[in-house]
């Protein structure tokens, strides 16, 4: 009866240890206000992201004063920066797209607003 209990034990537990889960935090981005400064953090959570395959576009022009990069050269893409004084008002997207280490096919896709008023 035991040795039942170990092997049923240990399946759950390997089941339950497959089923990872990635997310991305914030769902929605805050509003920006025209000549204040912005500063949000997108945090990618779950696994490491293979910083090779990532991909972040976005088509906020280079003229607003808004930058959107990898925090630092430590956490890469897992957590992504955007920062600055916005010069003007508008509606921007910023789309990130992320594989992870060990993660099979699991990947992270989300399309952000990004609005300056």
């Amino acid at each position: 009866m035991k040795k039942y209990f170990i092997v049923i034990l240990f399946f759950i537990l390997c089941i339950s240890g497959c089923g990872k889960k990635y997310t991305i935090t914030p769902d929605v981005l805050p509003v920006a206000q025209v000549n204040q400064e912005y500063r949000q953090l997108i945090h990618i959570s779950g696994g490491k992201v293979v910083d090779r395959d990532a991909q972040l576009t976005t088509d906020i022009p280079a003229g607003l004063g808004i930058t959107v990069e990898p925090e630092n050269d430590l956490s890469r893409y897992n957590i992504i920066e955007i920062k600055g004084k916005p010069k003007y008002k508008g509606t921007f997207f910023i789309k990130i797209w992320a594989g992870f280490y060990a993660g099979g096919d699991s990947r992270i896709d989300k399309t952000y607003i990004f609005k300056v008023e």
